[in-house]
């Protein structure tokens, strides 16, 4: 399996099992409140999901190309299990669970998972990505 970086990934180099490179995030009170006022509003004590979405397109767009995360076909799904609270660490992690075409389109697709550091899952994303 490799790690795939995005200079360097393209639809013929990516294989299934690849792994996308890890992100670890901490978050303070101080963090969660910048978000929340970014975010127009919300629970002040938990990280806004707007955040973590934001988190998930970031460590795609470190294994792909910017214009694969936004090109036809391409598409996110991110489903929030728990709160990120302020003192929590959090890791981002992926691999490519599958690849394809459709009408025409270089498809990859993603899995993505986010956990705490008390191992608990947080969020669990699904991407597609177009090469």
């Amino acid at each position: 399996m490799a790690r795939l970086w995005a200079r360097t990934a393209g639809f013929e180099s990516v294989a299934v099992g690849d792994t996308l490179p890890v992100i670890i995030k901490w978050e303070t009170e101080e963090s969660i409140r910048r978000y929340v006022a970014l975010n127009g509003g919300g629970d002040g004590d938990v990280l806004p999901r707007e955040t973590l979405v934001g988190y998930v397109v970031e460590l795609l767009s470190k294994g792909f190309p910017s214009e694969g995360l936004e090109g036809e076909g391409s598409s996110l799904e991110v489903e929030q299990l728990r709160a990120v609270c302020a003192d929590d660490t959090i890791s981002l992690s992926g691999r490519v669970v599958g690849k394809g075409t459709a009408g025409g389109l270089r498809l990859v697709e993603c899995a993505v998972g986010v956990e705490n550091d008390r191992g608990e899952v947080v969020a669990r994303a699904r991407a597609v990505v177009s090469l």
